[in-house]
């Protein structure tokens, strides 16, 4: 059980009030916390056909990812659902205190995201609360009510009523309903609002103050699970067979995956209403939605972690080899790719198979000689690569090339294995426990050479026959992603073939894999596993394929196909596993 179930010895919120030493608000928290993992987890006892892809979690516990459970059992049965619970990320807890609050000025210090699997999302949905995260929620909340209650016209315009000073009146049980209701995305139950006005009136009572009282159940519901937490319900629908997901859950996941923000009053009252119980009616709540600049932000993310992009800021070098490689250059690697992704793949019309090809990115003055272009007067501009390097997309940009890269050499193997793993969706067998994996240093010979030596190798043929040939097509770019002609003087042969199409250097491989069906299907894997916080995607295929026809249909314009994406199977249900004996 983490920190955060336990209850707290913290008293009346000391802006306001002096310490007392009473049971607190987060006693109040740590029972509600209690409250929610019943529910969680008590759809689960209840209900024996829950199951992991909608499946159950408890605060802290499983994330319901990972696919079917080992065990016997009938395969008949498919599960009945559950809740999952993801816990918000940092984006989306600040997003959620601007729509409660409005602006703050208040520095937070809050956990760090968790990344499972390339992916923010999916490590939200298997966080745990530690201790140390339970007391910087604690403080944050603190610090936010602070700010706010500080300023009577402030707190009063956000309460919305004026209270009596012992909260004896109505206005409380308003506050709490209506306040309680945005923080925790639904309505709040007659015991949840009852517990909450009665930590306003104690407080209020022990510090003589109205504003006291609600800013200490202000700060405990935003230390809540319910807060903390997305909670995602779904059941099983007896015509899809599948396990779609409720009206409320439904709301919250279209306004944080769409916009990365929590839903609007209007959409929770369109959810209450059942309109996003339906194709259409997800469709028009999503529609003005897809139009905020937001959404672009939300799917430019996706992009910058599947590209793996940030790797470059953990990347170390030679500083003998590559004395301009820095923290500002690395900097300025990573942002040339940020907005590659936004100006270019995710351009309005764009065909988004340009990750793959575009001779276009963006440069300012520390990446110009990387790139061999002018530099631009200030800034970042956008400029067309020199054909003859042989630079395109996504593989050709200097963070991703220099992320993958050794510290002193080009290393097809670390690249070709992000190709396989990444874009294709492949993952080779590890190497044998004997084998060893280091190349010699010869400068006599290319990094090709070793590595053909390397495979001569029974026990390392199979395997680096599936991505080295990957990574030669990269070879023209050295440790840092900056073009050379040549290897110690030799030649290089960036030479291969992806599924029977040869390809020479790496623009030739990003145009064989934009025309992969392979390539493009492991996309949408990634994409699929991105919005729904899952890794077993594997269980979901067949309508991941069909994905993949429909951003065929949409013609590569991925705001298109997002806009479809939302409306499908793949986003409103889960897929329902059979009941296995391991699984219960």
């Amino acid at each position: 059980m983490s920190a955060f179930l336990r209850f707290r010895r913290v008293g009346v919120t000391p802006a306001f009030g002096a310490a007392v030493s009473a049971p607190s608000v987060f006693a109040w928290a740590g029972l509600c916390a209690t409250l929610l993992a019943s529910v969680a987890c008590g759809s689960a006892a209840r209900d024996p056909t829950a199951q992991p892809g909608g499946g159950a979690s408890a605060i802290g516990g499983s994330s319901g990812v990972g696919g079917a459970q080992p065990g016997g059992g009938s395969a008949g049965i498919l599960g009945g659902g559950g809740t999952k619970l993801r816990l918000l990320t940092q984006a989306e807890y600040r997003a959620s205190l601007k729509l409660l609050f409005g602006e703050l000025s208040t520095p937070l210090e809050l956990p760090e995201d968790t990344s499972v699997a390339g992916y923010v999302s999916v490590g939200s949905a298997s966080a745990m609360v530690s201790t140390f995260a339970a007391e910087a929620y604690e403080a944050a909340s603190r610090a936010v009510t602070a700010e706010v209650f500080a300023d009577a016209a402030r707190w009063q315009t956000l309460v919305g009523c004026q209270p009596q000073a012992d909260l004896s009146d109505v206005c409380v049980d308003t506050f709490v309903k209506s306040f309680g209701k945005r923080a925790f995305r639904r309505e709040l139950t007659d015991v949840e609002a009852q517990l909450w006005v009665k930590v306003a009136r104690d407080a209020a009572l022990l510090s003589t103050s109205a504003a006291t009282g609600l800013a200490t159940a202000t700060s405990g519901l935003l230390q809540s699970p319910n807060f903390l937490y997305r909670a995602e319900s779904n059941a099983l629908d007896p015509l899809s067979q599948r396990l779609k997901y409720d009206g409320p859950s439904m709301a919250s996941r279209l306004s944080f995956f769409l916009t990365g923000k929590p839903p609007t009053p209007e959409l929770l009252a369109a959810a209450a209403a059942g309109q996003l119980d339906t194709t259409e009616g997800v469709r028009a709540a999503a529609a003005p939605m897809l139009q905020d600049p937001a959404a672009l932000d939300n799917v430019n993310q996706f992009f910058n972690e599947y590209s793996q992009a940030q790797a470059v800021l953990e990347a170390q070098k030679d500083p003998a080899l590559f004395p301009s490689f820095n923290a500002a250059l690395q900097s300025s690697m990573l942002e040339g790719t940020r907005l590659f992704l936004k100006n270019i793949v995710l351009a309005p019309g764009a065909d988004v198979r340009s990750f793959f090809t575009s001779d276009q990115t963006f440069a300012d003055a520390l990446l110009a000689p990387i790139y061999g272009v002018t530099a631009p007067a200030s800034g970042f501009a956008q400029v067309t690569v020199p054909p003859e390097t042989g630079r395109a997309g996504i593989l050709g940009q200097a963070a991703v090339i220099a992320g993958h890269s050794k510290a002193n050499h080009s290393s097809p193997t670390i690249r070709g294995l992000f190709i396989l793993q990444n874009f294709l969706c492949i993952t080779p067998d590890p190497p044998p426990d004997d084998v060893i994996t280091m190349l010699p240093e010869d400068p006599t010979l290319t990094e090709r050479q070793k590595l053909d030596l390397h495979r001569t190798s029974k026990s390392c043929a199979g395997c680096h026959a599936l991505f080295d040939p990957l990574g030669f097509a990269l070879e023209h770019f050295d440790s840092i992603g900056q073009y050379r002609a040549t290897e110690h003087g030799l030649a290089i042969d960036a030479t291969g073939s992806l599924n029977g199409v040869a390809f020479d250097g790496q623009a030739q491989l990003g145009a064989a894999l934009s025309q992969s069906p392979e390539a493009l299907t492991c996309m949408m894997r990634h994409f699929y596993n991105n919005a729904n916080a899952r890794t077993d995607d594997e269980v979901d295929l067949p309508v991941i394929e069909q994905l993949a026809t429909t951003l065929a249909a949409r013609n590569y314009v991925f705001s298109d196909f997002v806009a479809e994406f939302i409306a499908s199977d793949a986003f409103r249900s889960a897929p329902a596993l059979p009941i296995t004996a391991g699984s219960q």
